[in-house]
């Protein structure tokens, strides 16, 4: 019974430790800014977001090629971070975009943007440039 009991209780301790932080679009628009993002880009930031990970840390999506986007900002990981597969740009293991500190993923999104801009992600492309964008207004 004691047995049955410890595995039940560290199942449940290993279930909240993966769970997600899913972001406000406000929380995320705060975070954003007070961490250099332009207050002009962050409408294009939080729809990007939105369609690509649904304002959740722990988002991961496998791709045809073989490679996965991870974290709030689905960063591949052919490129941009270290899961032992491709490059890796933003000097950054890919586990380390799936927490709920945003700090790093934040800095690698910016990295992929100066390089590709917001093309780079396809929910971007395919639901937010030349589109309506979120409304960050309530969030100042």
């Amino acid at each position: 019974m004691k047995f049955a009991f410890a595995v039940l209780i560290a199942f449940a301790l290993s279930c909240s430790v993966g769970e997600a932080k899913t972001f406000t679009k406000c929380e995320l628009v705060k975070a954003m800014y007070s961490r250099g993002i332009s207050k002009k880009l962050l409408p294009d930031w939080a729809c990007l977001v939105q369609w690509e990970s649904s304002y959740s840390t722990t988002a991961t999506h496998k791709n045809t090629d073989g490679s996965t986007d991870y974290g709030i900002f689905q960063i591949n990981n052919a490129y941009w971070c270290d899961s032992h597969y491709g490059s890796n740009l933003c000097n950054i293991p890919c586990q380390n975009l799936l927490t709920d500190d945003i700090s790093e993923d934040i800095k690698c999104a910016k990295i992929v943007y100066s390089h590709h801009g917001f093309n780079a992600w396809y929910g971007w492309v395919d639901h937010c440039k030349g589109k309506a964008l979120p409304d960050i207004r309530e969030c100042f």
